[in-house]
């Protein structure tokens, strides 16, 4: 039975599962939160949507729960591997039939543009590359990471300077023509391509060196061979989630984009294109093992539909790629559930990251215009990023049944964008009920790195009124009400008063969720009137470095840090 109550815990981690980890995609929610608030809020047979589907886990998990769903995400990027990881049963016998014919035509072809002059020193038999770390910055002092193919060195044991005749062989196959089709598209100007173009990576192609576009056109061509269309995706998928690791992006000491950005490291290492593609399809996160799982969580409870009308014949399973603010494929008071994770202003530039991807795959780079994101490249600021998230939250609100729930997480050091959110939710009529702080699945790179990056999410959880009332409260009233500085200090005073210590990015959290409830948690559905005064109002926004700056002023307290991270402790007379 659905409990007619918000969440008001944090969920309880759990292990990493492998359908998640079949492709990379950004900021994809940790699946056990998802999975919970679904039981919560919703019974077996209802509808759970989610307009910003990304990689699918909202649906995923819909389904693995019994419950039907609708996903939607402009990108097509995010479709495509949200319904690859929905999609079940698939006959894994015909995948990996299908796998070994690739191997069987390709592998010793590709292996053996790797392979090394010189022999295993231990056993003599051939040498062939894991990874050669070749940079400009290595200067042509190019080290490898050598396998034997006795078995050898797998645990990175051979590990020397690449000889001039092994270099020479290079050569040799950077010669020859490449055989097949490749992406040669021009990078459109952008926030995170400018880092690309800035070292003179214009185009898709360059982002790889000649040996492995030749070993990428090889597989590609043969993928495309495949006649059944569910396990050619699944293939396609795998050969996606292969490029970032064989392109420059990647260094021994850096996973491509784990900054969430295209940069290019002075010492980017060339891995071997067969050894990583082989990883991709049969390695415990591969495909293989995700679809292994889903086929038995899911099972045939599947059952994709073109429309919503075929929900009422036993549909299970709608995913459509447009622009979020156009949801007119959902009927009017329809769904019972939405769980989503909105873009965070210009944290994370979708578009842009995902071109490389999208160029390998042939799909549309037309749809910027209805990106919702801040981005200077694209004349998007913070007043057009509110005017979307707006237009997106208006048409959940259409499509929500009357008194259920709408689940938003949200993470970003900047309350102009929370302000936008928190407004969008609520001029689109949403009540805000209350706001949890939830672990990640993991620290990201900027999260591990910089002293400043939010360690949490906040999950905020609104509700659509049974009927339309009206709260007279103006937006205005609050700003003499509020004080910016004394709100800092409050919050910093309250969360040490709990801990003798606490990192900046925990108070910042805490100052946010007061901030929430006293600007926007005594405002409910509001007149056109109110809308316009709240559209006027210039609240007095902050971010994480307004909170720093004002309790490193504040004698109260002390500010320490230690290995990239920033501690505040409270002083003791």
């Amino acid at each position: 039975m659905r409990i007619d109550k918000p969440i008001n815990y944090a969920v309880t981690p759990k292990k990493d599962c492998a359908r998640y980890k079949m492709h990379k995609y950004w900021a994809a929610k940790p699946w056990y939160v998802v999975a919970e608030y679904i039981e919560h809020f919703t019974q077996e047979g209802e509808i759970v949507m989610d307009p910003f589907c990304g990689s699918g886990v909202v649906g995923c998990e819909a389904l693995i729960h019994r419950r039907k769903t609708v996903l939607n995400d402009l990108n097509p990027m995010a479709t495509f591997i949200a319904r690859n990881i929905c999609s079940s049963p698939i006959d894994l016998k015909r995948f990996d039939k299908e796998f070994i014919n690739i191997k069987n035509k390709l592998r010793s072809t590709i292996v053996d543009m790797y392979r090394l002059i010189e022999p295993c020193p231990e056993c003599g038999a051939p040498l062939y590359i894991k990874h050669l770390v070749r940079g400009p910055s290595l200067e042509n002092r190019w080290i490898v990471e050598a396998r034997c193919s006795n078995g050898h060195g797998r645990s990175g044991h051979i590990r020397r300077y690449l000889t001039p005749e092994e270099k020479a062989f290079i050569a040799t196959v950077e010669r020859c023509d490449i055989p097949y089709w490749f992406p040669q598209n021009t990078f459109p100007d952008g926030r995170e391509i400018m880092r690309l173009k800035n070292v003179d990576i214009n185009r898709v192609d360059q982002l790889f060196t000649r040996r492995n576009l030749i070993a990428l056109s090889l597989l590609h061509n043969e993928i495309q061979k495949i006649s059944d269309v569910s396990i050619k995706e699944l293939m396609l998928m795998a050969f996606s989630n292969t490029l970032l690791h064989v392109s420059k992006l990647k260094s021994e000491a850096l996973r491509p984009m784990s900054a969430n950005s295209y940069y290019c490291m002075g010492d980017w290492i060339e891995e071997n294109v067969w050894e990583r593609f082989e990883n991709r399809v049969n390695w415990h996160w591969g495909v293989y093992q995700g679809k292994q799982e889903t086929n038995r969580l899911i099972d045939d409870y599947f059952n994709p539909v073109e429309s919503f009308d075929g929900f009422s014949s036993g549909g299970t399973f709608m995913i459509s790629n447009g622009p979020a603010q156009d949801l007119s494929n959902i009927p009017d008071e329809s769904i019972d559930y939405c769980f989503t994770d909105p873009p965070y202003g210009g944290s994370i530039q979708y578009f842009e990251l995902t071109y490389l991807w999208r160029s390998w795959l042939d799909m549309s780079h037309g749809f910027i215009d209805n990106e919702v994101i801040v981005n200077d490249f694209q004349g998007k600021q913070y007043d057009s990023f509110e005017t979307m998230l707006t237009e997106v939250f208006r048409e959940v609100y259409r499509v929500m049944k009357p008194g259920r729930w709408l689940s938003v997480t949200f993470n970003n050091r900047d309350t102009r964008i929370w302000e936008a959110l928190l407004k969008a939710c609520q001029i689109a009529g949403f009540e805000i009920i209350n706001v949890v702080p939830q672990n990640p699945v993991g620290h990201s790179f900027v999260q591990s790195w910089s002293g400043k990056a939010l360690k949490r999410d906040l999950i905020l959880n609104f509700r659509k009124p049974k009927a339309v009332h009206y709260n007279q409260t103006n937006c205005n009233d609050f700003e003499e009400y509020l004080n910016i500085r004394e709100m800092i200090i409050e919050s910093a005073r309250d969360f040490l008063s709990k801990n003798q210590r606490a990192l900046l990015s925990e108070i910042y959290e805490a100052v946010v969720i007061r901030w929430i409830n006293m600007v926007y948690g005594g405002l409910k559905r509001k007149t056109s009137t109110d809308e316009d005064n709240c559209k006027e109002i210039q609240n007095k926004v902050f971010d994480i470095d307004t909170v720093d700056r004002i309790l490193e002023q504040e004698s109260d307290f002390s500010r320490i840090e230690d290995n990239n991270r920033i501690f505040y402790r409270k002083n003791t007379c």
